[in-house]
């Protein structure tokens, strides 16, 4: 029998309606005859209470009491999502991180998954049952809860579904599929039908909120397709698998604003070194060079943990600049000619009157740092001069 694992955000299980909605899709691919493992986050808002209430008890609690904190949210939830499933006559039982087997890193607050240990799953499908696990979370090998960062439930299903070797992945959200840009901020936005897991990888990468970087990656192992979906309403959602080879060469736009911009100046001889350390850490960030200096983008709640690591290296190459007030927009794709790309990206600002920073190319696209203030301008405009605005003949064929 083929396993599916469905994965539902934290406004899809965010009231008890919704959990209700949920069981309606779950069930659904129950009755089609295959296994289902679900994979759940914190109700909506949860998470965000329990930092609050820790915040107003220690202004630096401790990464290890609140990976051991956070990690409740989710158990609320697999408990309240079983107990719906078995209302409604179906046999399903709730597992945390580590009773699903998940082991992970050491790193508090924004652990990788090292490997799953299935038994516990399979022998609970075997007996017909449907898995709930709780997302975001798993254990070290020394039983030490960790959780595992942005997306991290994302992360979960997926590696689940990997290790499991799924027929398929489903991510339930609050949108219904994969767009070109932020449909919030470019109207014209198209929701895309299916890409490659090299596509979505560029996406996520460049900032696109939709999947996680890790949780592609899982997918990809074991070439088990994901599907983002609506939880709310019937659709097809966007297929990323590896069965697509379709190669667009511009497959979309996304912004940041929430980032902070960290400038090494005069940094010789110390790259490795500091590329190092902020792997360790697990701390996402994306880096250029500008000249000697080294140019280091995060997010803005990573800020403050990124110059703490940088501290050390502070006053032995300069010294590190930090600049709240710009964010970044980028054209995602395989881009073949940086230079004609580069060119238009600096005509269309100078003719809609957007100051640049600065331009430069990565492995997933061109990206640009502009005044905060004018990134969403600088999304629409860069995505209508790429050619992705939403047009009747294009939509059709989506």
């Amino acid at each position: 029998m083929s396993i599916i694992v469905q994965k539902f955000g934290g406004t899809s299980v965010g009231s008890s309606d919704r959990i209700k909605k949920a069981v309606t899709n779950i069930l659904k691919e129950k009755e089609k005859g295959h296994d289902v493992v679900v994979v759940v986050s914190a109700m909506n808002k949860t998470t965000d209470r329990l930092v609050r209430l820790a915040s107003e008890l220690s202004a630096e609690p401790s990464k290890r009491e609140m990976d051991m904190l956070l990690s409740t949210g989710e158990q609320v939830t697999i408990s309240l999502l079983t107990m719906a499933l078995k209302h409604k006559g179906i046999d399903a039982v709730s597992l945390t991180g580590r009773q699903a087997g998940i082991q992970t890193d050491g790193v508090f607050g924004n652990a990788k998954i090292l490997s799953i240990d299935t038994r516990r799953m399979k022998m609970e499908l075997e007996n017909g049952r449907i898995v709930v696990v709780a997302g975001f979370q798993g254990v070290t090998k020394d039983g030490e809860v960790t959780t595992l960062g942005r997306g991290g439930s994302d992360t979960t299903a997926a590696a689940i579904a990997s290790a499991l070797k799924a027929e398929r992945c489903d991510i339930y959200t609050d949108v219904d599929g994969v767009y070109t840009s932020d449909p919030r901020v470019v109207p014209r936005a198209s929701k895309i039908a299916s890409l490659s897991y090299g596509e979505m990888l560029r996406l996520a990468m460049m900032g696109a909120g939709v999947l996680h970087p890790r949780s592609i990656k899982h997918a990809r192992e074991q070439d088990v397709p994901l599907v983002v979906r609506s939880s709310l309403h019937e659709g097809r959602g966007t297929l990323i698998s590896g069965r697509l080879q379709r190669n667009a060469p511009i497959v979309g736009v996304a912004h940041q604003a929430d980032i902070s911009v960290l400038t090494i100046h005069d940094c010789r001889g110390g790259e490795s070194l500091i590329l190092y350390d902020l792997d360790s850490h697990h701390l996402e960030t994306e880096i250029f060079k500008h000249g000697e200096d080294l140019v280091l983008i995060v997010k803005e709640q990573d800020s403050k943990a990124v110059m703490e690591m940088l501290e050390p290296y502070n006053g032995a190459y300069s010294h590190i600049e930090q600049n709240e007030r710009l964010a970044k927009v980028s054209v995602i794709g395989q881009i073949d000619s940086s230079r004609e790309v580069k060119e238009k990206v600096t005509n269309v600002f100078h003719d809609y009157h957007i100051g640049k920073i600065s331009v430069w190319e990565s492995s997933v696209g061109l990206s640009a740092l502009v005044d905060r203030e004018h990134v969403e301008k600088a999304a629409r405009v860069l995505h209508m001069h790429f050619g992705l605005d939403y047009v009747e003949s294009r939509r059709a064929v989506l």
